[in-house]
């Protein structure tokens, strides 16, 4: 069986991603009796990736070794508050104040939410109670083992963990309430499909709640040539705030409502009816 981390509920709301069928416990395992896949579990983290993330076509997902190992600095001053600085400037919100920020937008909701690209939890643990649970996704192992460490040693139950990728959710047509894609959007392949993909798993009139990076005035985003060159090499798109609404709509989102602080956009939106 596998261990207490993987409780019933969270493993009643995981299907295959592939067929999306229904799973069932086997071993240290999931089993997909209707496409015969069969999904490991690492350290009772559901693990829903079939391809060798080193050969893969997009250079964030082959550069995922290095983010495993980031994991464990993720949230001290090593790094989010470099970032934050670095590419928001001098109007840039601190961690603590961009954590609040972001969940504030979720307190109305109750049910289930699905934190895309969760990272440790940095945001989602925040969300996790008895009346929200939260289920995170990543496709860093070593950031969802941090982010296990993390529910543990804080006491809180309400949060679940599986390794996937937003293009291929392992849940049904929409169970969840609400969701969160905090510092992830601007490294999605295609931003429309990421965005379809999270308003199939998401119920009309779910809240989206989103951190990602904006053109501006200061830090080093401002110039053009830095966005230019984050684009080839990392992948990263800096939205601009009417691309970003035309990308929302086309994915069945509507209610933009955008705060910019510098570089650092935080927005709303919400899933309209099928």
């Amino acid at each position: 069986m596998m261990t207490a981390t993987l409780q019933t509920s969270a493993l009643e709301c995981y299907v295959c991603p592939a067929c999306k069928g229904h799973l069932r416990e086997q071993q240290s395992a999931l089993l997909c009796p209707a496409c015969s896949q069969t999904y490991p579990a690492v350290d009772g983290i559901p693990d829903f990736l079939r391809e060798v993330l080193s050969r893969s076509a997009d250079p964030e997902l082959r550069r995922m070794t290095a983010i495993d190992k980031m994991a464990s600095i993720y949230e001290s001053k090593l790094w989010y508050p470099i970032v934050l600085k670095l590419f928001g400037g001098s109007r840039s919100p601190s961690l603590q104040q961009l954590v609040r920020i972001v969940t504030e937008k979720m307190r109305s909701t109750t049910g289930r939410v699905i934190d895309i690209a969760c990272g440790p939890g940095t945001y989602g643990r925040r969300v996790a109670s008895a009346s929200e649970e939260v289920f995170g996704i990543d496709v860093s192992m070593g950031m969802l083992r941090q982010g296990m460490a993390y529910t543990a040693s804080e006491g809180i139950r309400d949060m679940h963990f599986a390794r996937a990728r937003v293009e291929a959710l392992p849940f049904e047509n929409g169970p969840f309430d609400g969701a969160l894609c905090c510092g992830s959007l601007h490294l999605f392949t295609d931003t429309v499909a990421a965005l379809r993909e999270i308003a199939r798993v998401t119920k009309p009139g779910a809240v989206l709640s989103v951190f990602t990076f904006t053109a501006s005035e200061t830090g080093i985003l401002k110039f053009r040539g830095v966005r230019d060159w984050y684009r080839r090499k990392q992948g990263l798109h800096i939205f601009e705030l009417p691309e970003l609404e035309r990308y929302l709509a086309a994915a069945g989102f509507g209610d933009f409502e955008p705060q910019v602080f510098g570089s650092i956009l935080t927005f709303t939106a919400r899933r309209h009816a099928a």
